[in-house]
């Protein structure tokens, strides 16, 4: 088996001294400086001191070796002769142990320091996923195969194994396992419950004071719930196949059925959304976020605060909030182990909820802090959208969003923080995340047409009651700009989350087959007597409404449970001397819970994105009830606020 005992004896950190070394190496050749720099994190430094054996012939494959110093023997015996033949000599630079991985066999080799030498060791999980991520990997690993093939003066269909691998590889492989036989899923009861309540709700008629058009309205969106609830087919094709049935049932006609393409809206979100495709694709968001570790202070809570205080600042430049937290999470477990917190800690899971809370749950801060706030916007009345703009929202939000930022980085603090000995805090990795700011090296052209463009665009947004430009055509000029600068290619349109984008517009169409059909007014007629006796007293309101977003959650997810909420309610709530933007922005807050995993995208792409191994589910259960709580508090404790700018 390999050396365990000098890895636990002989581990230390990396630090300056391997960054170039690492650029350096074939074998990194055709990655891209981020991945680099991500991977470096992953890097286990060995002493080897010499005459010692890292591995012997035969041993199991668990990991992939770099030659940091020093210089080691690879050596091979045959059959029964115990004596052994010099097959290579590794030096600094030069890479092994990586077909043993590839193929999944034992090893080839003996590895034996010539020298005191250092190696780098980096885990097999770890390099084969970098393998399926990056096929330059593997062309460079074919290579170097190719190169000790050579030099072993080897025939160019030989192996290189050991004869009874070769037997073993010719074997015939096992016959394939017979197909699964077909089971209910979620997807086929989403579809199934869909059906009843199609062809139970179609023929049905209409409740008093509401037209054929407007009830067949109403069913399809009560057939789309079990859709949407149990992902029973991508968001985009059941956004088409609304607008189809629709058209087709004669609900509406297409050029209503569709108005949302056609709105500012949608040209703002499918424009930010390549934006912030390009900014992530150019690694800024990655060098800030070490930036952020490297420069916090203040222990524990001064890193869940640095963490949380700059996802929220960053989330207008990149407003897709699940797209977010998609491209930290990988990155969170590399900073997790550069600070020295062990994975699963009550540390590790703490930074990582604290993540999630700046990048992810944060999405009401600013009008382009999530697409799903731009959508909550877009389908608000007329009249409470005339004196809505970036800045305005950003201040009438503030409230409402500082209290809850405040009371869940007091509670993440509380609930995660190290306790004496348990879990140690790691200053002595520090120097891993100093390498990995080496490693991406100076700013790039990218990166710093990206900045100046996404500084360009939130100072657009800002500025929007000067200039009274709508923020699509500003967010369109930003992607223009990306284009004409070769930031914007069709990878990053590739990028783009076009599923999300057909949802938008058809959802952004719901206001418009609303007010045609009549059942935004029959909606505010069947509950305004409830709504109103509450909007006597809105804090009561307020508190009614956030737990019915709660209960909401649980069956529909954030990006379609605030805009339908909002479509909904707005319009009572505007006729109760509430202004729309009330209902809006609670929604946005209070449906963004993740008491269960499958509520939220964000939690889930935080949990997959980080592989699971950085905090568990019931980690997790006390920053989510935290968060219900603290939403319920920070909203009716801003009631008193809102009251005060007359927005109740």
């Amino acid at each position: 088996m390999e050396n365990a005992e000098l890895r636990h004896a002989a581990s230390q950190s990396l630090d300056l001294d391997h960054a170039d070394l690492l650029a350096k190496i074939k074998l990194f050749a055709g990655i891209d400086r981020v991945t680099l720099a991500k991977l470096a994190a992953h890097l286990e430094s060995l002493s080897v001191p010499s005459g010692t054996e890292l591995f012997r012939q035969g041993d199991p494959a668990d990991a992939v070796y770099l030659v940091a110093r020093g210089s080691l023997g690879a050596f091979v015996s045959s059959g029964g002769d115990p004596s052994e033949r010099r097959v290579n000599t590794l030096e600094a630079g030069n890479p092994f142990g990586e077909m043993a991985l590839l193929c999944d066999h034992p090893r080839t080799a003996t590895i034996r320091a010539d020298t005191d030498a250092e190696v780098l060791r980096l885990e097999r999980t770890r390099f084969l996923a970098l393998v399926r991520e990056e096929p330059s990997v593997a062309f460079a690993v074919a290579a170097s195969l190719g190169e000790r093939l050579r030099a072993r003066d080897l025939p160019a269909r030989e192996t290189g194994l050991p004869a009874d691998r070769k037997e073993a590889a010719a074997q015939p492989r096992a016959p394939a396992q017979p197909a699964r036989r077909w089971r209910l899923g979620q997807a086929s009861i989403g579809g199934l419950l869909a059906a009843a309540i199609m062809a139970g709700g179609w023929g049905m008629p209409p409740p008093a004071g509401l037209s054929p058009q407007g009830w067949h309205a109403f069913v399809t969106l009560a057939a789309l719930v079990p859709l949407l609830a149990l992902d029973a087919l991508p968001e985009g094709i059941l956004a088409l196949l609304l607008a189809g049935v629709w058209v087709v049932g004669g609900v509406v006609p297409p050029a209503a059925a569709l108005s949302g393409f056609s709105s500012e809206s949608w040209i703002l979100v499918v424009s930010v959304l390549a934006v912030g495709a390009a900014i992530a694709a150019s690694g800024l968001l990655y060098r800030i976020a070490l930036w952020t570790v490297a420069h916090s202070r203040g222990g524990f809570a001064g890193q869940v605060t640095a963490l949380s205080v700059a996802g929220v600042i960053l989330g207008p430049a990149a407003p897709n909030a699940t797209a977010r937290v998609t491209l930290v999470a990988p990155a969170m477990s590399e900073l997790v182990e550069a600070l020295g917190y062990a994975p699963r800690s009550r540390p590790a899971a703490g930074l990582t909820m604290a993540t999630l809370i700046g990048f992810g749950q944060m999405g009401a801060a600013f009008l382009t802090s999530s697409t799903t706030a731009v959508l909550v916007f877009a389908v608000l009345p007329q009249s409470g959208r005339i004196e809505l703009n970036w800045l305005s929202w950003a201040a009438l939000a503030a409230p409402a969003n500082i209290l809850l930022l405040l009371g869940l980085v007091i509670s993440i603090v509380w609930f995660y923080r190290p306790r004496s000995g348990a879990d140690p805090e790691g200053p002595t990795q520090r120097g891993v995340v100093m390498l990995q700011r080496r490693l991406l090296g100076r700013l790039t052209r990218n990166e710093k047409i990206s900045f100046v463009v996404g500084a360009g665009l939130l100072l657009g947004f800002i500025a929007q009651p000067l200039h009274g430009i709508h923020p699509a055509w500003i967010a369109v000029l930003a992607f223009a700009a990306l284009g004409a600068m070769r930031v914007v290619t069709l990878n990053t349109l590739r990028a783009i989350n076009w599923s999300f984008a057909l949802l938008f517009g058809m959802l952004a169409s719901m206001s418009k087959v609303f007010s045609d059909t009549g059942l935004d007014r029959w909606i505010a007629g069947a509950v305004s007597g409830i709504v109103g006796n509450l909007a006597a007293v809105p804090v009561l309101f307020v508190a009614a409404l956030t737990l019915l977003c709660f209960a909401v959650s649980f069956v529909l997810r954030w990006q379609a449970a605030a805009p339908l909420i909002t479509i909904a309610l707005a319009p009572v709530a505007d006729a109760a001397g509430i202004h729309p933007f009330v209902v809006g922005l609670v929604a946005l807050i209070a449906c963004n819970g993740f008491f269960l995993p499958y509520q939220s995208t964000t939690y889930l792409a935080m949990y997959h994105g980080s592989g699971g191994k950085l905090f568990t589910h019931a980690q997790a259960r006390p920053a989510a009830i935290a968060y219900g709580v603290v939403t319920l508090l920070a909203l009716c404790a801003s009631v008193f606020a809102w009251r005060a700018v007359g927005l109740l």
